[in-house]
This record gives C-alpha cells, sequence and structure tokens, in this order.
C-alpha cells in the first residue's frame, strides 16, 4: 500500500502539486506568526550525506551515489559549524535525515548523530540506509542511535529482501526504533540532459521536491546542484547553491527562496520507471565498498 501511493504521489503531478500547494500554505501561515511573534522560522526537513559513496550501486541512483569512484566522507567539524549556522537561522529542523551513499560506511557516524542531537535537540533524526550493513550498528553506534533517539530507515532493495526478517530481529533485540520500506522493485529516470523542460512543471512530479540539502556551508531546494558534477561536467548548477554563511538573509529569507523552483530543474524531465537494478560488473575495482560499473544515466548521454 505504501508504495501504491508513493508512486501515486510520484506519477500524478495535479496530486503532487495540490499537496505541496497546500503544504506551502499551511508553510507561509506559520512563518507569519512567527515572524509577529519576534520568533525564528522552522525548517521542516533537511538532508545530508554522510558517505557520498555506496556499497549497493543502484543503477538511476538519484543521488549519483552510483558514480562516485573513491571513498568520500564530509568533515566533521565542517558540519557541526553548518548547523550551528542554521540554529542561527532556524528555532527548529523538525526532521534531519543523515543518509548517502550508505552512511553506514562512515567511521565517524556516531559523532555526526551526536553532533546533530546536540545542536537540534528537537529535531527527529533519521538514519537511512541500504541495510547491507545493518550489524555494524552496534558498539558505540548503537549507543548514539539509542541515546540520540534516531529512528533507522532501511529502503528494502532486492539483495536483502532475503534478510527482512534477520533485520528486524536485530534491530528489536537491540531496542532500535525502526522502518523497513516495503521491496523497491523500480526506480526512475529522470534527467533531461537538453535542460528546456519547464522548472514548475518539473516540481509537480519530483519525488524529492523540498528535500532540503545541506553541503559544506550551502543548502538548496534538492541535492542535484551538489551531486550532478559526479554525473556530468556539462551542467553547471553553482547557481543554485545559497550560501548559509550570507549575512543579508535570514531564515525567513532563506525559507522562501528554497520554496521557489530552481533553474535547475529544467534538468528534470519526466519520469521513466524500469526495473530496479545493480550495476554490472565487467571488473571489480579494489574499493572496500566495491564500486562497479558505469551507470544507466551516463550511458544515456553519451
Amino acid at each position: 500500500m505504501i508504495l501504491k501511493l508513493t508512486k501515486m504521489f510520484v506519477r500524478y503531478a495535479v496530486v503532487v502539486g495540490a499537496f505541496l500547494k497546500i503544504r506551502q500554505i499551511f508553510s507561509n501561515a506559520d512563518d507569519f506568526l512567527r515572524k509577529k511573534l519576534g520568533k525564528k522560522p522552522i525548517l521542516y526537513l533537511l538532508e545530508y550525506h554522510v558517505a557520498e559513496h555506496c556499497n549497493l550501486k543502484c543503477k538511476g541512483c538519484f543521488h549519483f551515489s552510483n558514480l562516485v569512484q573513491t571513498e568520500q566522507f564530509p568533515s566533521l567539524e565542517k558540519y557541526r559549524a553548518d548547523l550551528l549556522r542554521l540554529s542561527e537561522l532556524f528555532g527548529n529542523i523538525r526532521s534531519i535525515r543523515l543518509m548517502g551513499g550508505e552512511p553506514l560506511l562512515n567511521p565517524q557516524l556516531p559523532l555526526f548523530i551526536q553532533a546533530t542531537k546536540e545542536i537540534f535537540p528537537l529535531a527527529n533524526i533519521f538514519l537511512l540506509t541500504n541495510g547491507l550493513l545493518y550489524k555494524k550498528i552496534n558498539g558505540e553506534l548503537l549507543a548514539a542511535v539509542k541515546l540520540c533517539n534516531v529512528e533507522v530507515q532501511v529502503s528494502l532493495y532486492k539483495p536483502m529482501i532475503s534478510q527482512k526478517s534477520a533485520m528486524q530481529n536485530y534491530f528489536d533485540q537491540n531496542g532500535l526504533a525502526y522502518s523497513i520500506s516495503q521491496p523497491i522493485q523500480q526506480f526512475a529516470q529522470y534527467i533531461n540532459v537538453t535542460g528546456d523542460s519547464n522548472p514548475k512543471e518539473s516540481v509537480k512530479q519530483c519525488p524529492a521536491s523540498r528535500c532540503t540539502f545541506l553541503s559544506n556551508g550551502n543548502i538548496a531546494r534538492c541535492p542535484m546542484p551538489f551531486n550532478i558534477s559526479y554525473f556530468t561536467d556539462k551542467i553547471n548548477m553553482q547557481q543554485e547553491k545559497i550560501n548559509i554563511y550570507d549575512q543579508t538573509l535570514d531564515g525567513f529569507a532563506l525559507k522562501q527562496m528554497l520554496s521557489k523552483p530552481m533553474k535547475a530543474c529544467r534538468y528534470c524531465g519526466k519520469l521513466e520507471w524500469f526495473d530496479w537494478q545493480q550495476e554490472s560488473c565487467n571488473e571489480r575495482q579494489n574499493y572496500k565498498w566495491e564500486y562497479c560499473g558505469n551507470s544507466m544515466l551516463s550511458k544515456s548521454v553519451q
């Protein structure tokens, strides 16, 4: 049922548009009242990559993690500084998603979780994983996840379907809050390399619309301006990144900027669904997380 509802929201632009419009109305009303009361606005969602690379390599990965060829972890110190800056702009962030790539590849993950809870103690923190390394949630990481009330959210891809019961038992035995998605059978191709899509229309059908993304002192409406370089160097989206240290901005102005379609949205086309699959590997590369092959998306523009 969840999968069907998700597809309905993604595929039917009218439904998605109505949902986003209603959410925007409530957000604007909340911002108006907070501004009148001299309070900071609330940011509803923030996503952050604690690892750019991945150990699964899904073809058509929305975050282009299947194209990252080296281990890439962000700076913990920079993350802390960026969260502190956001705490100056916003009264709270409702939900913070630590993701990737595959976040369980990051040996400093407990520290990222602790920093998130320390700076935004009222935020709901989610750890998004493909589950392949679920047993790594032990020791210091397990303690941090439980202490900071982190919910582990598993995207259930084909390689882990047979392990679902084992994962559930492991999480239950360790007292973790978690959710496991329905089996993910399809991904969507969405890149329009010609860049002639209507940004407003793209937003209506975008599965990542308003998935506010933070990276290295910059923020944007979605992760594509930060990750598109893994896909191609022919599309420049630097102008879509908003510098959170810009002293001319307050939280209200920043939220308004994030609410508008980006010029980058013209590179998002009609969603074309295909059966989920991993990259094909002619030769495994010597990386711990087993990077292999080229993505279907990169082949489509060659």
